[in-house]
Protein backbone atom coordinates (compact mmCIF):
# COMPACT_ATOMS: atom_id res chain seq x y z
CA UNK A 1 0.00 0.00 0.00
CA UNK A 2 1.37 3.40 -1.00
CA UNK A 3 1.34 6.26 1.50
CA UNK A 4 2.41 9.89 1.65
CA UNK A 5 3.48 11.49 -1.59
CA UNK A 6 3.77 8.05 -3.20
CA UNK A 7 -0.03 7.98 -3.55
CA UNK A 8 0.39 10.42 -6.45
CA UNK A 9 2.44 7.82 -8.33
CA UNK A 10 0.11 4.89 -7.65
CA UNK A 11 1.50 1.61 -8.98
CA UNK A 12 4.65 3.38 -10.16
CA UNK A 13 5.70 4.16 -6.58
CA UNK A 14 8.91 2.52 -5.37
CA UNK A 15 9.93 3.18 -1.77
CA UNK A 16 13.41 1.81 -2.48
CA UNK A 17 14.53 4.70 -4.66
CA UNK A 18 14.66 8.44 -4.07
CA UNK A 19 12.03 10.52 -5.84
CA UNK A 20 13.16 13.50 -7.88
CA UNK A 21 11.31 16.79 -8.19
CA UNK A 22 12.42 19.85 -10.16
CA UNK A 23 11.22 23.40 -9.68
CA UNK A 24 9.59 25.02 -12.71
CA UNK A 25 8.67 28.69 -13.00
CA UNK A 26 5.68 29.55 -15.21
CA UNK A 27 6.44 32.17 -17.88
CA UNK A 28 5.95 35.89 -17.47
CA UNK A 29 3.33 36.02 -20.19
CA UNK A 30 1.10 33.60 -22.07
CA UNK A 31 3.73 31.77 -24.16
CA UNK A 32 4.03 28.43 -22.36
CA UNK A 33 5.64 26.50 -25.21
CA UNK A 34 9.27 27.40 -24.51
CA UNK A 35 9.04 26.19 -20.91
CA UNK A 36 7.18 23.00 -21.80
CA UNK A 37 9.65 22.17 -24.57
CA UNK A 38 12.55 22.54 -22.15
CA UNK A 39 11.32 19.57 -20.11
CA UNK A 40 9.86 17.40 -22.87
CA UNK A 41 11.59 14.04 -23.20
CA UNK A 42 13.67 14.34 -20.02
CA UNK A 43 13.59 11.04 -18.15
CA UNK A 44 13.55 10.51 -14.40
CA UNK A 45 11.34 13.40 -13.32
CA UNK A 46 8.80 12.19 -10.77
CA UNK A 47 7.32 15.60 -9.96
CA UNK A 48 7.56 19.25 -10.96
CA UNK A 49 7.24 21.90 -8.26
CA UNK A 50 5.37 24.76 -9.98
CA UNK A 51 5.96 28.13 -8.33
CA UNK A 52 3.29 30.75 -7.55
CA UNK A 53 4.67 34.21 -8.44
CA UNK A 54 7.73 33.49 -6.30
CA UNK A 55 9.46 36.42 -4.59
CA UNK A 56 6.27 38.42 -5.28
CA UNK A 57 7.11 38.70 -8.99
CA UNK A 58 4.03 38.15 -11.16
CA UNK A 59 3.96 35.13 -13.46
CA UNK A 60 1.30 33.08 -15.23
CA UNK A 61 -0.95 31.19 -12.78
CA UNK A 62 0.89 28.26 -11.24
CA UNK A 63 -2.34 26.29 -10.87
CA UNK A 64 -3.15 26.70 -14.57
CA UNK A 65 0.42 25.98 -15.65
CA UNK A 66 0.64 22.87 -13.44
CA UNK A 67 -2.48 21.54 -15.14
CA UNK A 68 -0.99 22.24 -18.58
CA UNK A 69 2.28 20.59 -17.62
CA UNK A 70 0.47 17.42 -16.56
CA UNK A 71 -1.73 17.34 -19.66
CA UNK A 72 1.14 17.88 -22.08
CA UNK A 73 4.02 15.99 -20.45
CA UNK A 74 2.28 13.53 -18.13
CA UNK A 75 4.30 14.60 -15.08
CA UNK A 76 2.53 15.13 -11.77
CA UNK A 77 2.73 18.77 -10.60
CA UNK A 78 3.19 19.86 -7.00
CA UNK A 79 1.69 23.33 -7.31
CA UNK A 80 2.63 26.07 -4.87
CA UNK A 81 -0.30 28.12 -3.57
CA UNK A 82 0.47 31.36 -1.70
CA UNK A 83 -1.76 32.98 0.90
CA UNK A 84 -0.24 36.34 -0.05
CA UNK A 85 -2.47 36.98 -3.07
CA UNK A 86 -5.88 35.52 -2.19
CA UNK A 87 -8.47 35.73 0.55
CA UNK A 88 -10.19 32.57 1.79
CA UNK A 89 -12.90 32.84 -0.88
CA UNK A 90 -10.32 33.01 -3.66
CA UNK A 91 -8.25 30.20 -2.15
CA UNK A 92 -11.24 27.85 -2.09
CA UNK A 93 -12.31 28.79 -5.59
CA UNK A 94 -8.84 28.31 -7.07
CA UNK A 95 -8.41 24.98 -5.29
CA UNK A 96 -11.67 23.59 -6.66
CA UNK A 97 -10.81 24.87 -10.12
CA UNK A 98 -7.35 23.32 -10.07
CA UNK A 99 -8.77 19.96 -8.96
CA UNK A 100 -11.22 20.03 -11.86
CA UNK A 101 -8.22 20.65 -14.17
CA UNK A 102 -6.28 17.65 -12.87
CA UNK A 103 -4.04 19.12 -10.16
CA UNK A 104 -3.82 16.62 -7.32
CA UNK A 105 -1.24 18.15 -4.98
CA UNK A 106 -0.81 21.64 -3.57
CA UNK A 107 2.15 23.02 -1.59
CA UNK A 108 0.67 25.31 1.06
CA UNK A 109 2.70 28.51 1.38
CA UNK A 110 2.24 31.59 3.50
CA UNK A 111 4.06 33.48 0.72
CA UNK A 112 6.89 35.97 0.30
CA UNK A 113 6.33 39.56 1.43
CA UNK A 114 5.20 41.84 -1.41
CA UNK A 115 7.99 44.27 -0.50
CA UNK A 116 10.63 41.93 -2.00
CA UNK A 117 8.90 41.87 -5.40
CA UNK A 118 8.64 44.20 -8.36
CA UNK A 119 5.43 45.86 -7.09
CA UNK A 120 6.39 46.62 -3.49
CA UNK A 121 3.34 48.87 -2.96
CA UNK A 122 0.90 46.04 -3.76
CA UNK A 123 -1.31 44.84 -0.90
CA UNK A 124 -0.62 41.44 0.58
CA UNK A 125 -3.67 39.51 1.79
CA UNK A 126 -2.34 36.89 4.25
CA UNK A 127 -5.83 36.19 5.62
CA UNK A 128 -4.47 32.78 6.63
CA UNK A 129 -0.98 31.30 6.76
CA UNK A 130 0.23 27.94 5.44
CA UNK A 131 -1.35 26.04 8.34
CA UNK A 132 -4.65 27.84 7.74
CA UNK A 133 -4.42 26.84 4.06
CA UNK A 134 -3.87 23.22 5.11
CA UNK A 135 -7.10 23.52 7.11
CA UNK A 136 -8.90 24.77 3.98
CA UNK A 137 -7.54 21.82 1.99
CA UNK A 138 -8.77 19.42 4.67
CA UNK A 139 -12.19 21.06 4.83
CA UNK A 140 -12.73 20.92 1.07
CA UNK A 141 -11.54 17.32 0.93
CA UNK A 142 -14.15 16.57 3.61
CA UNK A 143 -16.88 17.65 1.20
CA UNK A 144 -17.78 21.12 2.51
CA UNK A 145 -16.60 24.69 2.05
CA UNK A 146 -15.59 27.00 4.90
CA UNK A 147 -19.20 28.19 5.22
CA UNK A 148 -20.29 24.62 5.87
CA UNK A 149 -22.05 24.27 2.50
CA UNK A 150 -22.02 20.79 0.99
CA UNK A 151 -19.92 20.56 -2.18
CA UNK A 152 -21.17 18.96 -5.37
CA UNK A 153 -18.11 16.85 -5.92
CA UNK A 154 -15.12 17.09 -3.59
CA UNK A 155 -11.34 17.13 -4.10
CA UNK A 156 -8.83 14.84 -2.44
CA UNK A 157 -5.59 16.82 -2.47
CA UNK A 158 -2.23 15.45 -1.31
CA UNK A 159 -1.00 18.46 0.71
CA UNK A 160 2.62 19.55 0.88
CA UNK A 161 4.55 22.29 2.68
CA UNK A 162 8.01 23.82 2.76
CA UNK A 163 10.67 23.53 5.45
CA UNK A 164 13.89 25.49 6.00
CA UNK A 165 16.89 23.51 7.30
CA UNK A 166 18.96 26.73 7.35
CA UNK A 167 17.22 28.33 10.33
CA UNK A 168 19.15 29.12 13.49
CA UNK A 169 16.50 27.61 15.77
CA UNK A 170 16.23 24.05 14.50
CA UNK A 171 13.88 22.93 17.26
CA UNK A 172 11.38 25.68 16.44
CA UNK A 173 11.42 24.75 12.74
CA UNK A 174 10.90 21.08 13.56
CA UNK A 175 8.04 21.95 15.89
CA UNK A 176 6.39 23.97 13.13
CA UNK A 177 6.90 21.08 10.70
CA UNK A 178 5.15 18.80 13.20
CA UNK A 179 2.23 21.25 13.35
CA UNK A 180 2.03 21.24 9.56
CA UNK A 181 1.90 17.45 9.55
CA UNK A 182 -0.85 17.50 12.18
CA UNK A 183 -2.73 19.94 9.91
CA UNK A 184 -2.60 17.43 7.05
CA UNK A 185 0.73 17.82 5.22
CA UNK A 186 2.21 14.57 3.94
CA UNK A 187 5.43 15.88 2.37
CA UNK A 188 7.81 18.82 2.71
CA UNK A 189 10.09 20.46 0.13
CA UNK A 190 13.13 22.09 1.70
CA UNK A 191 14.74 25.39 0.93
CA UNK A 192 18.13 24.99 -0.81
CA UNK A 193 20.94 23.81 1.45
CA UNK A 194 24.68 24.32 0.94
CA UNK A 195 26.18 22.54 3.95
CA UNK A 196 26.21 18.73 3.81
CA UNK A 197 26.83 18.16 7.52
CA UNK A 198 24.26 20.70 8.70
CA UNK A 199 21.72 19.23 6.26
CA UNK A 200 22.36 15.71 7.53
CA UNK A 201 21.86 16.76 11.14
CA UNK A 202 18.61 18.58 10.32
CA UNK A 203 17.02 15.80 8.28
CA UNK A 204 18.04 13.12 10.75
CA UNK A 205 16.39 15.17 13.51
CA UNK A 206 13.28 15.64 11.36
CA UNK A 207 12.92 12.00 10.39
CA UNK A 208 10.89 10.95 13.49
CA UNK A 209 8.16 13.44 12.50
CA UNK A 210 7.18 10.94 9.83
CA UNK A 211 6.68 13.22 6.84
CA UNK A 212 8.17 12.63 3.38
CA UNK A 213 10.98 15.17 2.96
CA UNK A 214 12.79 16.42 -0.14
CA UNK A 215 16.16 18.14 0.28
CA UNK A 216 16.51 21.35 -1.76
CA UNK A 217 19.53 21.47 -4.11
CA UNK A 218 20.34 24.64 -6.05
CA UNK A 219 23.21 24.74 -8.58
CA UNK A 220 24.74 28.08 -9.56
CA UNK A 221 26.45 28.93 -12.84
CA UNK A 222 28.75 31.78 -11.81
CA UNK A 223 30.38 33.52 -8.85
CA UNK A 224 27.99 36.44 -9.38
CA UNK A 225 24.98 34.12 -9.22
CA UNK A 226 26.42 32.55 -6.08
CA UNK A 227 26.77 35.96 -4.44
CA UNK A 228 23.10 36.63 -5.20
CA UNK A 229 22.04 33.34 -3.63
CA UNK A 230 24.10 34.10 -0.53
CA UNK A 231 22.08 37.28 0.02
CA UNK A 232 18.69 35.54 -0.07
CA UNK A 233 17.04 35.53 3.38
CA UNK A 234 16.88 32.05 4.87
CA UNK A 235 19.90 30.72 2.97
CA UNK A 236 23.00 29.57 4.87
CA UNK A 237 26.22 28.62 3.07
CA UNK A 238 29.19 26.80 4.60
CA UNK A 239 32.30 29.00 4.92
CA UNK A 240 34.36 26.41 3.04
CA UNK A 241 32.12 26.77 -0.01
CA UNK A 242 32.28 30.57 0.07
CA UNK A 243 36.09 30.46 0.20
CA UNK A 244 36.30 27.87 -2.58
CA UNK A 245 34.07 29.83 -4.98
CA UNK A 246 36.23 32.93 -4.45
CA UNK A 247 39.34 31.06 -5.63
CA UNK A 248 37.86 29.16 -8.58
CA UNK A 249 38.26 30.22 -12.23
CA UNK A 250 34.84 31.28 -13.54
CA UNK A 251 34.47 28.32 -15.97
CA UNK A 252 34.80 25.87 -13.05
CA UNK A 253 32.15 27.39 -10.78
CA UNK A 254 29.12 25.63 -12.27
CA UNK A 255 30.69 22.18 -12.11
CA UNK A 256 31.78 22.81 -8.53
CA UNK A 257 28.22 23.79 -7.59
CA UNK A 258 26.99 20.50 -9.08
CA UNK A 259 29.49 18.56 -6.99
CA UNK A 260 28.40 20.40 -3.83
CA UNK A 261 24.80 19.40 -4.57
CA UNK A 262 25.77 15.77 -5.21
CA UNK A 263 27.74 15.65 -1.94
CA UNK A 264 24.70 16.94 -0.04
CA UNK A 265 22.45 14.40 -1.78
CA UNK A 266 24.78 11.59 -0.72
CA UNK A 267 24.91 12.82 2.88
CA UNK A 268 21.12 12.91 3.37
CA UNK A 269 19.89 10.17 1.04
CA UNK A 270 19.27 7.81 3.97
CA UNK A 271 16.87 10.18 5.72
CA UNK A 272 14.89 11.90 2.94
CA UNK A 273 12.30 10.70 0.44
CA UNK A 274 13.94 12.47 -2.43
CA UNK A 275 15.61 15.50 -3.99
CA UNK A 276 14.09 18.86 -4.87
CA UNK A 277 16.15 20.54 -7.59
CA UNK A 278 15.64 24.30 -7.33
CA UNK A 279 16.04 26.09 -10.65
CA UNK A 280 16.73 29.63 -9.46
CA UNK A 281 17.89 31.62 -12.47
CA UNK A 282 19.52 28.62 -14.18
CA UNK A 283 16.87 26.15 -15.41
CA UNK A 284 19.24 24.44 -17.85
CA UNK A 285 21.85 23.89 -15.13
CA UNK A 286 19.09 22.55 -12.87
CA UNK A 287 18.16 20.03 -15.57
CA UNK A 288 21.80 18.92 -15.76
CA UNK A 289 21.81 18.38 -11.99
CA UNK A 290 18.54 16.46 -12.21
CA UNK A 291 20.01 14.16 -14.86
CA UNK A 292 23.10 13.57 -12.73
CA UNK A 293 20.90 12.75 -9.73
CA UNK A 294 18.78 10.37 -11.80
CA UNK A 295 21.86 8.48 -13.01
CA UNK A 296 23.43 8.36 -9.55
CA UNK A 297 20.30 7.46 -7.57
CA UNK A 298 19.16 4.78 -10.00
CA UNK A 299 22.63 3.28 -10.02
CA UNK A 300 22.78 3.24 -6.23
CA UNK A 301 19.05 2.58 -5.66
Amino acid sequence: MTTGIDTLLGQNADRNRPLICIEVNPPRGTDVEAVLERYAGIEGIDFVNVTDSALAKMRLSGLAFGSLFKQRLGIEPLVNLSCRDRNIIGLQSDLLGSWALGVRSVVALTGDAVTVGDLPDAKGVFEVNSIGLLHILSTLSGGKDLAGVELKGKPGFVPGVVVNPNVRNRDAELKRLSRKKEAGAVYALSQPVFDAEAARLFFEAARPIGIDMFVGLLPFKSAKAFEGIAKVPGIKIADSIVEKVRTLPEPEVADYSMQVAMDIAASVKHCVRGFHVVSGGSPLLAIQLLQRLVSWSRGHG
